[in-house]
């Protein structure tokens, strides 16, 4: 993904990357350098897609596809029928008659579908996403949108840094006033996954 179309689309908009920089809290040089990278990280695409009200896989030049002539297989967890937690239902998916699909990139754990409007327009309700497991005591990508595995089930969103380190603060992209921010105490997140992209909207 390079900063062309990212330009493009902030053009088609009518807005400015003035107004982009400013909302990534950057100066106008320094998004100037960063778009003209060959590659951008899937954290500053996530804050870009806020920033135009877009979902991240309008940055790509095709929608991956679920099925591909090559590819590893990997479930899609039916969240209707987990019970337990991520962790345990991906370790044990071999053991139970679940859909598989393609991933379209190397190191997915599994892909789970969206519900709920809380992180739409970026991940809207009935997408896909493909998630790695990451050990979170090497570090975390602060800003980044994560799924987390709770003691209260899965939960998709925009990780921040809380007043307290043995917290976290769990950010929605949907600005509605229902979908506030709220803590989760670290010894309640069973498991940290990286969300790699969004793989279909069916």
């Amino acid at each position: 993904m390079d900063g062309k179309k990212i330009k493009e689309a902030v053009k088609a908009e009518g807005r400015t990357l003035a107004d982009l920089a400013a909302f990534l809290d950057m100066s106008p040089q320094n998004l100037n350098g960063l778009l003209s990278k060959d590659d951008i990280k899937t954290g500053t695409l996530e804050r870009i897609a806020e920033f135009l009200n877009k979902p991240v896989y309008a940055f790509y030049d095709a929608e991956p596809q679920t099925t591909a002539p090559s590819g590893e297989r990997v479930p899609l967890i039916p969240v209707e029928a987990h019970a337990g937690h991520l962790s345990d239902f991906a370790d044990a998916v071999s053991d139970y008659d679940c859909e598989k699909v393609v991933s379209p990139v190397r190191g997915a754990s599994f892909a789970i579908q969206v519900t709920g409007e809380s992180m739409a327009p970026a991940y809207p309700s009935g997408a896909k996403i493909l998630c790695q497991r990451v050990d979170e005591t090497a570090f975390i990508e602060w800003g980044r949108v994560y799924l987390l595995d709770t003691v209260n089930g899965a939960i998709l969103k925009q990780v921040r840094k809380a007043d307290r380190p043995d917290r976290v603060v769990c950010c929605s992209l949907n600005p509605s006033p229902e979908y506030a921010p709220f803590e989760v105490d670290c010894q309640h997140i069973l498991g940290w996954y990286r969300v790699l992209m969004i793989m279909s909207l069916v």
